[in-house]
């Protein structure tokens, strides 16, 4: 026999791959338009005053959307094969990144097309119809991009399936023998295997009947000997794929982009999940799910249809993927909050699994607070990007503040060229050889989650890593191959380790690295804080005021819009400040909605307080919305209607006052004492002659000049004081109206 070598073999597949396509049929015209008009994926739509775009032709800019339309028809001959369309859009063109398509097919849209997605199958029934309507909405990109595209490729292909199998066969099974040691048997059987196959195939007229025969012969002579090699039995681990895509909401793009980028490579999963229905793939972030719903109805009605199959998994527990370090405890609770609502609310599911593979280290308080919010299990992979110290367990409890723990385990996918474990997983032989060796706790686990799939940007996983899992199911010399949600892992990986000893850690999970990520952008991370504190404050006064005049004027609706924006802002490349310059002023324009939501909601909640106390004196309230007693100064603006007034904190102790001016305006300090935790407190206003003001109004008063200062002169009153105020009213006679 003739033994091919590798590299012998890697070069006659690359002929393989080319005669995958049996027949080409080029698109060589489109109606273009450089701009977005609505209802543009519809074929009834009129284009007739649209450019003439020849497939060649240049294209785009900085952000820019082009549609692109035309009609196709299918070749008679074709209507019984598999058919594909194959686009390059905008390829890198001396940029930094690629365009990236949305494909709409007779008006729905089909699969994304970007720099790893270049195909997209024709479903047999449109295939079958003969006539197709075909749009593209393609965006230019912002990251390094040149100054023009080229859209370089526009082609409908025929598909030899027997071929296009043996290729990914092969492919696999050479990359699985580069992973195995020279003397291993077992690599020696996997390379008898490939020759044999190799050699059936006839090169004498490539592309010929009798060629494509050989190939079909070739690919069967193969899978038959790969079915009675993973008859083999052997010990070896197992692992367990998951389809991913992590989309940071915002990063070297806006919020704007990640709503699209999110379309695209939602739509691109559910077009192979209908290719490959073993394919499962997990996303966290509702907030994702809840653009996609306001965006994309029809896909979000398909992404939930797939959820209820079980092919599709929403997890994660948080709305978006938040940075757990400077958002505060308060804000980490309402992540789960809202997240777990809408996973229930949306799909009927309850989410067990905290899912941040990206965030730059976790907090101590983040095991009891996940505990509490129903997650039992964590995931992550960015420890491993720490600069000088690898963390000691991938598979342990962590234990929190106050002796929570939680089951966490770390993915171990090596990133290929670099030292770091990966979350944007390949599924080659070499990931899933990879994630076992750097694996550390051999000796209480033999199963491990592959998370697999393009990301960051998006994209998700590719048919070349779902065709490379199809052979990868139990070849000798690799851990065995299945596809699987986390959850489901999860809660095997819990069953398995009930009775074996497993590490603890306790303290804060630390990363070292992206620190100065946490000095950066003070202004986001300056109203972040502002954000939390008035919403907090906006909260308890609405509740209060609904409790104590027994309405029910809470502003639910406002504070929940407020606080998504707040959430949303707290995703782990915004809030740390790792993100580009327009991520920025976008976040705090977000920030000037939450305050006026938020505003609006605790000045009508004072107003509703202050308006319903009632006092035999008019008087002060003074509201104290932090959870301890407290004494402190108020500071108000100055008005000369209530000159010679005085406000008393006892029946017989003035309060001590002081006229400052601060920023051009005049305004007063007043001492409040023995404030009662989340209350108010009334203070009467009287005269120095002892006369009582039958009326007030709102801050306007004014005491005593000859008061004891308070602050030395020029010293500036501390402006979040969390004290607020108003006027009570005297009780209304009997009768009145």
């Amino acid at each position: 026999m003739n033994f091919f070598t590798i590299e012998k073999l890697q070069k006659q597949l690359v002929e393989i791959r080319q005669a995958v396509y049996r027949e080409i049929l080029p698109i060589p015209q489109f109606k273009f338009c450089e701009a977005d008009p609505a209802g543009a994926a519809f074929p009834r739509y009129d284009d007739s005053d649209w450019t003439d775009f020849r497939v060649g032709d240049y294209w785009g800019g900085y952000d820019v959307v082009a549609w692109f339309r035309a009609w196709l028809t299918i070749p008679e001959a074709w209507r019984d094969g598999k058919v594909y369309l194959r686009f390059l859009v905008g390829p890198r063109d001396g940029g930094d990144s690629t365009a990236e398509t949305l494909v709409y097919v007779n008006g729905e849209p089909l699969q994304g097309i970007d720099i790893w997605h270049e195909e997209a199958w024709l479903p047999p029934e449109v295939v079958q119809r003969g006539q197709v309507h075909l749009a593209l909405r393609a965006w230019s990109g912002v990251l390094g991009v040149p100054d023009r595209r080229r859209f370089r490729l526009a082609q409908l292909a025929l598909i030899d399936e027997p071929t296009e199998r043996f290729f990914y066969l092969a492919d696999t099974l050479i990359r699985a023998v580069v992973e195995l040691a020279e003397g291993d048997l077992r690599r020696l059987h996997l390379m008898n295997s490939l020759n044999r196959a190799f050699l059936k195939l006839d090169w004498t007229r490539p592309g010929s009947p009798t060629f494509y025969q050989s190939v079909a012969e070739a690919e069967r002579h193969l899978r038959a000997d790969m079915e009675r090699l993973y008859e083999v039995a052997e010990i070896k681990p197992h692992v367990v794929g998951i389809g991913h895509a992590h989309i940071d909401m915002a990063w070297l793009w806006r919020l704007g982009h990640s709503r699209e980028k999110a379309s695209r490579t939602f739509a691109t999963a559910l077009h192979l999940m209908r290719q490959y229905p073993e394919y499962r793939f997990m996303h966290s972030s509702p907030q994702l799910y809840e653009y996609l719903k306001h965006d994309y109805p029809c896909l979000f009605d398909r992404v939930k249809e797939r959820i209820q199959a079980g092919q599709w998994e929403i997890t994660g527990g948080m709305w978006i993927e938040a940075d757990t370090n400077l958002t505060s405890g308060e804000s980490l609770v309402r992540q789960f909050l809202h997240g777990t609502r809408y996973i229930k609310r949306e799909f009927g599911v309850d989410s067990t699994l905290l899912w941040l593979p990206d965030v730059f280290g976790y907090s101590y308080a983040l095991p009891q607070i996940a505990r509490k919010s129903g997650m039992q299990y964590f995931l992550t992979s960015k420890l491993s990007w720490s600069q000088f110290n690898r963390f000691p367990y991938d598979t342990f409890h962590w234990r929190g503040l106050d002796g929570t723990e939680l089951l966490t385990h770390f993915v171990t996918t090596p990133e290929q060229g670099s030292r770091i474990y990966t979350y944007n997983g390949q599924f080659t032989p070499k990931d899933v050889r990879g994630i076992w060796e750097n694996y550390r706790q051999k000796d209480v686990n033999n199963e491990l989650l592959l998370l697999y799939g393009w990301g960051d940007g998006g994209g998700g996983p590719t048919k070349e890593m779902l065709e490379s899992a199809r052979v990868l199911q139990n070849l000798p010399g690799l851990p065995s191959v299945a596809q699987a949600t986390a959850e489901t892992y999860f809660a095997r990986l819990a069953e398995r380790l009930a009775d074996k000893p497993l590490p603890t850690w306790d303290g804060e999970l630390y990363l070292e690295f992206h620190r100065g990520t946490y000095t950066s952008q003070a202004a986001s991370k300056r109203a972040n804080r502002k954000s939390e504190i008035l919403y907090h404050d906006a909260e308890w006064a609405s509740a209060l005021s609904d409790i104590l005049l027994r309405q029910a004027d809470y502003p639910l609706a406002e504070l929940d819009e407020g606080w998504k924006l707040i959430l949303l802002n707290q995703f782990h490349d915004i809030l740390p400040g790792s993100s580009i310059r327009q991520v920025y002023e976008d976040s705090l324009r977000d920030y000037a909605r939450v305050a006026a939501l938020g505003q609006r909601a605790l000045t009508d909640a004072y107003d509703r307080l202050a308006n319903a106390i009632q006092s035999t004196t008019p008087s002060l309230v003074v509201l104290n919305s932090l959870s301890w007693p407290r004494d402190g100064l108020v500071s108000l603006p100055l008005s000369r209607e209530f000159e010679g007034k005085t406000v008393l904190l006892d029946s017989d102790r003035p309060a001590l006052t002081q006229v400052i001016e601060e920023g051009g305006e005049q305004r007063l300090l007043v001492e409040a004492r023995g404030l009662p935790a989340l209350g108010y407190r009334a203070l009467p206003l009287t005269s120095q002659t002892g006369a009582v003001s039958s009326n007030s109004r709102r801050h306007d008063y004014q005491p005593d000049p000859s008061r004891k200062p308070l602050l030395p002169p020029r010293t500036q009153c501390p402006r979040s004081n969390r004290l607020a105020v108003g006027q009570a009213r005297p009780p209304r006679s009997p009768g009145a109206g």
